[in-house]
């Protein structure tokens, strides 16, 4: 009889019964109709988990009750209440699968099929700009352009380490393993225009000057590939954010576009 008893409880605990449900349930089964403090006793059971239990299979249709000696007695509904159950749960997944459906066609009229949460990562301090700023090269993908706003910063002291051989070579091998090419957009400056030569002796990038009217101080953009980079320069406070998200880097770089037919040559 307790082979059975524990073939049943196995076969319970398939079909989604908790392991209290089952064991009571199968006690019911052979024990029907059961006062709540024989169940206990026959399961092991604290007499709290077993009202709990006996209250969530009374809601599933699989127990009843009656009264004995005007004791509150429970009964195990048979195959049927099971079957009945079984039913239920399937027609409500299938309408869950339905309203899944539904979600998904809401998001694609709404142009969204997937929601795309943009990443993204505060910095600070040079140290944490470099690492962005190698990162997005490494991360670029093959044939793609970065495209730069920037003032004057890269010719200040503290951004020496741009022109060592050590840190050229690392972005040199980035950009060549890549085949990344540059668009830059640069202030109309007395400092920049006697730059030109050393921009002119860079093949991979393309350079115009913003209007004087559009001229910018302490601040930088960077993008490339669906990541956007966007640096305060300020002096002592050097803070920027890091945005991985193809809709607002596509936007940003017909931005850029727009300044860039603006600048000249």
């Amino acid at each position: 009889m307790q082979n059975i008893t524990d073939n049943i409880t196995k076969q319970l605990l398939e079909i989604g019964l908790s392991d209290h449900e089952a064991a009571i349930y199968g006690t019911l089964l052979a024990n029907s109709p059961a006062s709540a403090s024989f169940v206990a006793k026959k399961c092991n059971l604290a007499r709290s988990s077993v009202y709990t239990a006996l209250g969530s299979l009374t809601a599933k249709g699989l127990v009843g009750t009656t009264f004995k000696n005007e004791i509150k007695q429970f009964m195990a509904e048979g195959y049927p209440a099971i079957e009945n159950l079984l039913k239920k749960e399937e027609a409500s997944v299938t309408k869950k699968i339905k309203s899944l459906e539904g979600i998904k066609e809401t998001l694609k009229a709404f142009g969204n099929a997937e929601l795309k949460i943009p990443q993204i990562i505060v910095f600070e301090g040079q140290e944490s700009l470099k690492k962005i700023y190698l990162s997005m090269l490494r991360e670029a993908p093959n044939n793609s352009t970065m495209y730069i706003l920037r003032d004057e910063f890269v010719w200040k002291d503290p951004w020496s380490f741009i022109f060592t051989k050590e840190w050229s070579e690392r972005v040199k091998r980035f950009r060549k393993e890549n085949n990344i090419k540059t668009k830059l957009l640069l202030n109309d400056s007395k400092e920049e225009h006697t730059r030109e030569k050393y921009y002119k002796s860079r093949i991979e990038t393309e350079y115009r000057f913003l209007p004087k009217e559009n001229t910018i101080k302490d601040f930088v953009i960077y993008i490339v590939g669906d990541v956007i980079s966007i640096l305060s320069m300020e002096k002592n406070n050097l803070i920027g954010i890091k945005i991985t998200n193809d809709h607002i880097a596509s936007n940003f770089k017909n931005i850029f576009e727009v300044a860039w037919k603006k600048s000249m040559k």
